[in-house]
């Protein structure tokens, strides 16, 4: 009996060792927009829409880990930071900034849990399908954290030539899905809420 207790203590430990995300950009999971407002409005290039609401504000211009931003998507239901999602600027070259933030957030995250591909590849004088990638990081509620919490990294409509994938749009996505109410139980009820290289730091 003593083997199963201390598996389980010993795995327990190990998932509360890994880094999880408090937030994203120093905006803690909760926040009000205000105090959301204050932190982007302090990053240089970031520009807000002049009827920003309390619930979703889009932004454009600055970078994100060093890399330029097309538009950065904040959401706050029931007032209260929940998700983020930043689309880069990757001109042609969105695939290595797509495999360069996916290594970055496996330094700091471990291993993904999901890696997901789709298209790329055509038969010969068919016209290449675009690509779609994606790599997700979960981390499910334990002892000390009560939200569900993921991480995605995306590049879409990448395609390819001469076995080499060129363009596509990278976009990187932050969610508590427990505050967005996307985290359900069995039953499928949402569960209750609660209060130029990449920079690590900013993941």
């Amino acid at each position: 009996m003593k083997f199963p207790l201390l598996f389980l203590l010993v795995g327990n430990a190990l998932a509360l060792a890994v880094e999880r995300p408090s937030g994203f950009l120093g905006i803690a999971w909760g926040a009000s927009p205000e105090e959301a407002k204050r932190v982007l409005q302090k990053r240089p290039g970031v520009t807000f829409p002049e009827n920003a609401d309390d619930y979703k504000i889009e932004l454009t211009g600055g970078t994100f880990a060093g890399q330029p931003v097309t538009k950065w998507v904040i959401e706050f239901p029931d007032r209260k930071f929940a998700a983020a999602t930043v689309t880069l600027k990757t001109d042609t070259n969105g695939s290595a900034v797509y495999k360069d933030f996916r290594a970055q957030l496996v330094t700091k995250y471990g291993s993904a849990t999901a890696d997901k591909k789709t298209g790329g590849t055509a038969k010969k004088g068919a016209q290449p399908q675009p690509a779609m990638s994606a790599a997700t990081w979960k981390f499910l509620p334990n002892m000390k954290e009560k939200n569900s919490v993921l991480i995605s990294a995306e590049i879409a409509g990448a395609t390819m030539k001469g076995g080499e994938e060129t363009g596509g749009t990278v976009t990187i996505k932050y969610v508590n899905e427990t505050l967005t109410g996307a985290a359900a139980n069995a039953n499928g009820k949402p569960a209750p809420k609660t209060t130029a290289p990449v920079k690590k730091e900013d993941l």
